[in-house]
């Protein structure tokens, strides 16, 4: 019984994990590396890098062994357009339903929330939203994006581009 358990087990091949260390901020953005690991999927090299496609947005690329796994983004929109129009612009989020008048849209897979008093003397009557979109194959876990984007949200409220041209 023990050889056959034994055989069981050496034909199964080590488990998936991740080898690497989830970083402790975002292209600058500090977030609790726990709420974003619950995103990433096994592998072995976690790279980070910054992508700006236009003045007034600021993604940031998480791929893993090489393949694109979750950005983080932070957007300056006209003041006229509410969390449900930011959000048509991220596919993982088209399916979430806005709850009592929130500032915030979610899914397992992808958020959008509106930031506080973020000010941008450059851009006036614009306010800032974050976002997150999960790309790698992982368990969908709405509760935990909840909780992802009300960081990430918190920590983009504290940071210099919450507060551009405002000193």
């Amino acid at each position: 019984m023990l050889a056959t358990l034994g055989t069981l087990l050496g034909c199964s091949g080590p488990a998936e994990r991740k080898e690497y260390k989830v970083p402790k901020a975002l292209c600058g953005v500090p977030v609790d590396p726990a709420l974003v690991s619950a995103f990433l999927p096994p592998g072995k090299k976690i790279e980070t890098y910054e992508a700006t496609p236009v003045p007034s947005i600021v993604h940031c690329h998480v791929a893993v062994d090489g393949k694109l796994a979750l950005v983080t983004s932070q957007e300056w929109r006209e003041e006229r357009d509410d969390v449900v129009s930011v959000a048509r612009a991220f596919p993982q989020v088209k399916k979430a339903e806005l709850k009592d008048g929130s500032n915030l849209l979610y899914t397992g897979t992808g958020a959008v929330q509106q930031t506080g008093s973020c000010v941008n003397t450059a851009r006036p009557r614009h306010e800032l939203y974050a976002a997150v979109q999960v790309y790698a194959s992982v368990q969908e876990d709405a509760p935990a994006m909840k909780k992802l984007i009300s960081a990430y949200t918190r920590a983009v409220e504290r940071s210099a581009e919450c507060r551009a041209g405002s000193d």
